[in-house]
């Protein structure tokens, strides 16, 4: 029997608690929210309001799902990161799956699901993952295989269950493999390179072609999963690129190559119109590009005629065209967010100009300046490797003269009033020390800042 008072579905304390109908809404709501939402509900909650009335049932249940969620993620840890949205060819399961999986793990054997629960705590874990969180892995392994009840039964229109159950097949090897990985990743030796071939040696005992599984559960597990290169490296001895291309995990490299190709037509194609935000996306798609370059050099034995060599020196050569030339463009971008206008008519296009303040600044020119300046001062950790620093240099240098010409100018506006408006003349200046911000660095545009406004008080 439900307790009415306890679940809030009676009046208490002077505020009405929650309707059956709706308590049962907002059960099926917090049960199939994703893990990050229900991190957020369970902070709202957290405070004292959600102590009171309505709001202390739907805490309850926030709380009752998160934890079964950590015990369920737990004994799936192995597997859990596959149910999440992925690259058209990885493994990836629908993330609703998940709950499926556990429910009918639940239904299939509910005393070792309770015995891992009391398990599942910290003094435990301590002394590594209890056997029946493994043992509940194969139970559902054979229970996705067999599809004789229903629980598992149901998850056959919704993901492939021969994979999920060779996933779940291989979670002790990869659950033991886990609190190696980031050592694998940071700094391989011979004995860690040794323990990744014993995991791969142990998949392909299970199934002959569970290697690239292995590989592919674990990539999961990394915040970069193309660095899973340096542990299929150390399995294969540092292979070549001929080799390594035509074997089974050659999917791997082929998928960073792809990336690399993806992410250098994103710094060719960035719309610098998208403003701030989009130019520090190319330049983290232009350290991403180096990162990777670098990770197939140190992984692979690369042949200048290789399959992968060839492609990756193609990749070299333009990634830095593509940096040098959104970069080039700057100069440009700068003359229409910060006009100038001829001093005499004999100045011209080409001649040294003054500021032009007849208009108040464009927005959407500030957002494409804006835009490549975030880009040139993002890239500032690759540009040397990757061939443009020199590049880089001399766009930044040019763009300092030409800022630091033209607050010189604009500041005397602002002092005298003579060549423009005084009050779009310290918007332009407020612009132009946000520009030196990109291009110097803070310090700098706060200099110009307090200039400026010297300037306007001495005007005053």
């Amino acid at each position: 029997m439900v307790d009415a008072a306890r679940c809030g579905l009676i009046q208490r304390g002077g505020m009405a608690g929650i309707a059956a109908n709706k308590l049962l809404m907002v059960r099926m709501l917090v049960e199939t929210a994703p893990d990050a939402a229900l991190r957020s509900l369970e902070l709202a909650l957290s405070g004292p309001a959600g102590g009171q009335g309505a709001l202390a049932t739907v805490r309850r249940l926030v709380e009752d799902e998160t934890a079964a969620r950590y015990i369920r993620n737990s004994v799936l840890a192995p597997i859990v990161p596959l149910f999440a949205a992925r690259d058209a060819d990885q493994t990836s399961f629908p993330p609703r799956a998940l709950g499926l999986l556990w429910a009918a793990l639940k239904a299939e054997a509910p005393r070792k699901v309770e015995e891992a629960a009391v398990r599942c705590n910290p003094w435990d874990l301590e002394q590594g993952p209890p056997d029946v969180f493994n043992e509940l892995c194969m139970i559902a392994a054979r229970g996705l295989r067999a599809q004789a009840t229903p629980g598992f039964t149901a998850l056959a229109p919704i993901c492939d269950t021969d994979t999920l159950a060779s996933c779940l097949e291989l979670s002790a090897i990869v659950r033991a493999a886990l609190p190696k990985l980031s050592e694998w990743v940071s700094r391989m030796s011979e004995e860690r390179a040794s323990s990744a071939r014993l995991a791969y040696k142990d998949a392909c005992a299970i199934s002959a072609d569970a290697g690239p599984l292995l590989f592919e559960m674990l990539a999961a597990h990394l915040p970069d999963d193309w660095r899973i290169l340096r542990v299929i490296s150390a399995v294969m001895d540092r292979p070549g690129d001929r080799f390594w291309a035509a074997s089974e995990v050659g999917l791997f490299g082929e998928r960073v190559l792809a990336d690399i190709e993806k992410n250098i037509d994103f710094v060719r194609g960035f719309d610098a119109d998208k403003g701030e935000a989009e130019g520090r996306r190319a330049a983290l798609a232009a350290q991403k590009v180096a990162q990777q370059i670098t990770e197939l050099e140190q992984s692979v034995d690369l042949a200048k005629d290789g399959p992968w060599g060839r492609r990756l020196a193609k990749h070299k050569q333009a990634v830095a065209q593509a940096a040098e030339a959104r970069m080039n463009a700057a100069e440009k971008e700068l003359l229409a967010a910060l006009p100038l206008r001829p001093i005499s008519m004999l100045g011209g296009k080409g001649g040294k100009g003054v500021p032009l303040l007849t208009a108040e600044p464009d927005e959407r020119l500030n957002r494409r300046m804006t835009a490549v300046l975030a880009f040139l001062a993002d890239t500032r950790p690759c540009a040397a490797q990757s061939g443009y620093g020199s590049s880089r240099a001399k766009v930044l240098e040019k763009l300092n003269a030409r800022l630091d010409h033209y607050i010189e100018d604009i500041l005397h506006v602002v002092r005298t009033g003579e060549g423009g408006d005084q009050a779009i003349a310290q918007r332009y200046v407020d612009l132009a020390a946000s520009y030196i911000g990109y291009s110097r660095d803070d310090k700098t545009a706060e200099i110009v800042r307090r200039r400026a406004a010297a300037a306007m008080a001495a005007a005053a």
